[in-house]
């Protein structure tokens, strides 16, 4: 899955997080933890690992990873009310369920069965970085990251003084909301058609569902905070 769909699912957890424990910095903590396995694993695996790997879904692509991560937050949560890590790990397994992991067992419950394969990829990093900026649905979920980012920024400000962008924000909400509700739906029901869609060069069935939801509940989460406000 594409780098920013990971990033808007975090920041969606991330948001149900905060408002469950009160705590703002779990938006930034579950959006870091969602881009944590590719931020590690593509430079490691395509870079650093060219030679005798060359694939991306690596160490924090593993169970184990996210095991250890959810077993320190789940400490830090219990011993000092500290929620930020747990909100990480809840990030690192949305990763890992968007990139499907169970289709790589070998790589997903390692070490257990052996050591890492490459599944059959073959693109170099550059090919990745390129695949990223020629994918349409990176372009409508940039959209969506923006939104979401004013909205931390209105929420944030609105506390101290006024916010000059409150109205062209809500018009924004109203706009955006319905676009992504329907774009997100397009493409899921092109997915569970089994058909062609033309914005997203994605071509599992699994992965275009999967970036159809995360589209469509960023829209409907924009929906229910123009609601809420």
């Amino acid at each position: 899955m594409f780098l920013l769909c990971h990033l808007i699912t975090g920041i969606i957890i991330g948001i149900v997080i905060a408002r469950a424990s009160r705590d703002r910095r779990a938006i930034p903590a579950c959006a870091f933890g969602a881009l944590l396995p590719d931020i590690v694993d593509k430079p490691l695996g395509h870079i650093i690992l060219a030679s005798s790997l060359g694939y991306g879904r690596v160490y924090c692509h593993t169970l184990l990873f996210l095991a250890i991560v959810t077993l320190i937050g789940a400490f830090l949560l219990w011993r000092y009310r500290n929620v930020l890590v747990l909100a990480a790990a809840a990030g690192i397994a949305s990763h890992q369920v968007l990139d499907a992991m169970w289709r790589e067992p070998v790589n997903w419950l390692y070490p257990f069965l052996g050591p890492f394969t490459h599944s059959g990829e073959t693109r170099s990093f550059t090919e990745l970085v390129m695949s990223e900026l020629a994918e349409p649905t990176e372009w409508i979920l940039l959209a969506a990251v923006l939104l979401f980012g004013l909205i931390v920024l209105y929420q944030r400000r609105r506390e101290t003084k006024p916010v000059w962008f409150g109205p062209a924000l809500a018009w924004a909400l109203l706009v955006l909301g319905p676009v992504l509700l329907g774009t997100g739906a397009l493409i899921a029901g092109c997915a569970l058609l089994h058909q062609p869609c033309p914005l997203t060069g994605l071509h599992s069935v699994e992965d275009n569902l999967f970036c159809g939801l995360v589209i469509m509940f960023s829209g409907g989460a924009a929906l229910y905070y123009r609601k809420t406000e």
